[in-house]
């Protein structure tokens, strides 16, 4: 009778290291993680050089029932989840953190006007708190767009400011940015790409629109235009007058004309100009 000896086994520690490796990459590649997430990790340069001497040296060790090889590759993997989870975050140890913003103080502005086109990225656009008159950074994801860079012009109490991709960006490429804006001036805007904008907390005076996604508006007490160009679910406060100029899908009780539709608030409010092609559903909260 031929005896067979059992298979040896454990000997491979370094596939658990690998195919988490080949796991990270294949996210970046298919842009789930931001191209930057490679200058975060080899800025970790030491921690990985100690790792693999480790590795070499604890091969067919033992601790107890334990090989240390292998306790070595579990370390290395939570040394890799720990790099994700502070490149997602912004921790600002991270190389990839150095893409925020912060514009000048709002004080003794009145009037600003604000463009940030991010064509096909995401654009987020919230209320931020006086003092600062914007601050702006990458939506942490992965994708084409480049960390913003942003160019501010001021006359006596009026400002304007152009948000813009960096150049030569390099692997610093992200889903998008995340603005947010003073409450204390009264802003005209220009907003492109993928957008989630709640302006309730805002003074607009004149909103332009391009691309796709939701806008969520506040009050206004005088006639103040919008112009949308592109797909968009458009939230308005009930109880102040909309007029819309072009086709939009509205709520039941707003009345429709040759031009447009309105609601049933009399008075001055939003003026919503809709090109055409464009989609845009108006909704009442």
């Amino acid at each position: 009778m031929t005896h067979i000896a059992p298979r040896k086994r454990g000997g491979r520690t370094w596939i658990l290291p690998a195919g988490t490796t080949l796991i990270i990459a294949g996210l970046v590649v298919f842009r789930v993680l931001s191209t930057s997430l490679v200058t975060d990790f080899v800025s970790w340069w030491p921690v990985w050089v100690v790792l693999v001497g480790l590795w070499l040296w604890a091969r067919g060790r033992k601790l107890g029932a334990f090989r240390l090889g292998g306790l070595v590759s579990v370390a290395a993997v939570g040394v890799a989840a720990l790099l994700v989870v502070g490149h997602i975050q912004g921790w600002p140890i991270m190389p990839s953190s150095a893409g925020l913003l912060s514009g000048s103080s709002d004080s003794g502005f009145t009037s600003a006007g604000f463009s940030a086109r991010a064509p096909g990225g995401v654009l987020v656009v919230a209320n931020g708190s006086p003092g600062t008159l914007y601050a702006a950074q990458p939506v942490r994801r992965g994708g084409d767009i480049p960390a913003p860079f942003a160019v501010e012009r001021s006359q006596d109490a009026d400002v304007s400011v152009v948000l813009s991709p960096s150049d030569d960006a390099g692997l610093f490429l992200w889903a998008g940015w995340r603005v947010s804006l003073s409450p204390l001036p009264a802003w005209t805007l220009t907003l492109e790409g993928n957008i989630d904008a709640d302006l309730s907390g805002l003074v607009v005076e004149n909103l332009q629109l391009l691309g796709t996604g939701s806008v969520r508006l506040g009050t206004v007490d005088h006639s103040t235009p919008l112009t949308v160009s592109g797909d968009f679910v458009i939230d308005v406060p009930g109880g102040i007058p909309v007029r819309v100029v072009g086709p939009a899908e509205i709520p039941s009780d707003w009345e429709r004309s040759d031009a447009g539709a309105a609601s049933p608030v009399d008075g001055q409010g939003w003026v919503i100009s809709v090109a055409d092609g464009t989609v845009v559903e108006i909704r009442v909260r």
